[in-house]
C-alpha cells in the first residue's frame, strides 16, 4: 500500500517536470522520463526500503503498474537496474532534495550532502580614494570542483558580510547541505537555521568570540581527542605538517544564545610550516566548531582543508579575469560582472 494520495503524487510529478535543473536529458532522447523515474525513487524511500539502489529498484518494478494507473499514463516497463544509476547521475541533488523536503519532509543522508565554502571577496577597483572599503562579492563554492553555487554582493562601507552570506544560503536552499565558513560567521543567526534544516556547519573560532574561544581551548587541553589525523604536504617551497584533533563537546556548557545551534564537535588544527629555502619554522593553531558528530571517516578534517578552495577561485578571478582592475562607483554594474 502506498501511504499518500493520488493528488499529492500527481502534483509532485508535475513539479518535477516543471522544475528547472532536474530534467537534464540530452538531445538523443531517453526511453524513460526523468521525473517519472525520480518519483519511483521517492516512493521506494517512502516505503522504507533499506537505501540500497537494488532495493529501491525492486520497489519501482513492483509499484510500476500502480503508479502508471494513479498518474493516468502508459509506460510499458520500469527503468532497468543498469540504467537507473546512469539516470540518477544527471540529477541536481540540491534541487531534488528541495522538492523532497517541501513535499514529504525527506532529507538526503549526511553522506549524500555536499560541502560548500562561503566567503567574501572585496573588489579593490571599487575602493574610492581615501576609503578603505568597497564593493564585496560573496560566494558559495562547492569543495569538490570549485563550482559556484551562487553569489551576491554588498557595499563594505554600509553593510556586512554576515547577513549577505546568510541570505545567499537561504536563497540557494543550502541550509540542508554542509557549509564551511570563516570565524566572522560564527553566530546563532548562521548556525541555528543550518542545524534546524538538518545541515552541517564547520566554522572557525577566533578572538571575535573571546569567551567561547577560551572555553574551547581549555577543553582541548583538559580532554582527550576523540579522533586525530596527521598529514604532511610538500610544495610551493615549503613543508607543512598538519595535526588535526576532534573533540566531543556535547556535554560542554554553552551560553543560552547558542541553544538552537547544538554544538557537537570542536576541531583543533596545529600547522607546522617549514620554508625550505631558509629553514624557517612557524606554528599556527586554529579552532573550529561544528554541529557534526564524531565519525570514523576523515571527512571533517578534509572539509577544513578544502575550505580554502574558495581562495583558489578568488586567485583565478584576480589573475585570469583581472577582476580587481574593474573600476566603478555604481554597484549595480557589479551584477553583470558576476560569473
Amino acid at each position: 500500500m502506498l501511504t499518500y494520495d493520488n493528488e499529492q503524487e500527481t502534483t509532485f510529478y508535475e513539479d518535477m517536470q516543471n522544475k528547472e535543473g532536474l530534467d537534464l536529458r540530452d538531445k538523443r532522447g531517453k526511453r524513460h522520463d526523468l521525473s517519472f523515474v525520480l518519483l519511483g525513487v521517492v516512493i521506494g524511500l517512502l516505503r522504507k526500503r533499506d537505501g540500497q539502489l537494488s532495493s529501491i529498484h525492486r520497489s519501482m518494478v513492483n509499484k510500476h503498474k500502480d503508479l502508471c494507473e494513479s498518474l493516468g499514463i502508459d509506460i510499458p516497463k520500469a527503468v532497468s537496474r543498469a540504467q537507473l544509476p546512469r539516470i540518477l547521475e544527471s540529477v541536481n541533488l540540491i534541487l531534488f532534495e528541495e522538492l523532497l523536503f517541501s513535499r514529504f519532509g525527506l532529507k538526503l543522508k549526511e553522506e549524500e550532502k555536499q560541502w560548500f565554502a562561503g566567503d567574501g571577496k572585496e573588489l579593490r577597483g571599487s575602493i574610492e580614494k581615501g576609503e578603505t572599503r568597497g564593493e564585496v562579492l560573496v560566494q558559495l563554492i562547492r569543495h569538490e570542483d570549485r563550482a559556484v553555487l551562487g553569489q551576491a554582493h554588498y557595499n563594505g562601507k554600509k553593510e556586512s558580510e554576515k547577513p549577505c552570506l546568510q541570505e545567499l544560503i537561504n536563497q540557494k536552499e543550502a541550509r540542508t547541505q554542509k557549509i564551511t565558513a570563516d570565524a566572522l560567521h560564527l553566530c546563532p543567526a548562521m548556525t541555528g537555521p543550518i542545524e534546524k534544516s538538518g545541515g552541517i556547519f564547520v566554522i572557525g573560532l577566533k578572538q571575535n568570540q573571546k569567551e567561547l574561544l577560551a572555553d574551547m581551548s581549555k577543553h582541548a587541553q583538559c580532554f582527550k581527542a576523540a579522533k586525530e589525523l596527521i598529514t604532511i604536504d610538500k610544495g610551493h617551497g615549503r613543508l607543512e605538517k598538519r595535526h588535526y584533533y576532534q573533540y566531543d563537546v556535547r556535554e560542554e556548557y554553552f551560553d543560552h544564545r547558542w541553544k538552537s545551534t547544538h554544538f557537537r564537535s570542536l576541531f583543533k588544527v596545529v600547522r607546522y610550516r617549514t620554508k625550505l629555502k631558509n629553514d624557517r619554522h612557524s606554528i599556527e593553531t586554529a579552532y573550529y566548531l561544528s554541529n557534526g558528530k564524531i565519525q570514523k571517516s576523515d571527512e571533517y578534517f578534509k572539509a577544513i582543508r578544502n575550505h580554502w578552495s574558495v581562495e583558489v577561485n578568488n586567485h583565478v578571478r584576480d589573475v585570469s579575469l583581472q577582476e580587481d582592475q574593474l573600476r566603478t562607483k555604481k554597484s549595480l554594474l557589479l551584477k553583470s560582472w558576476q560569473v
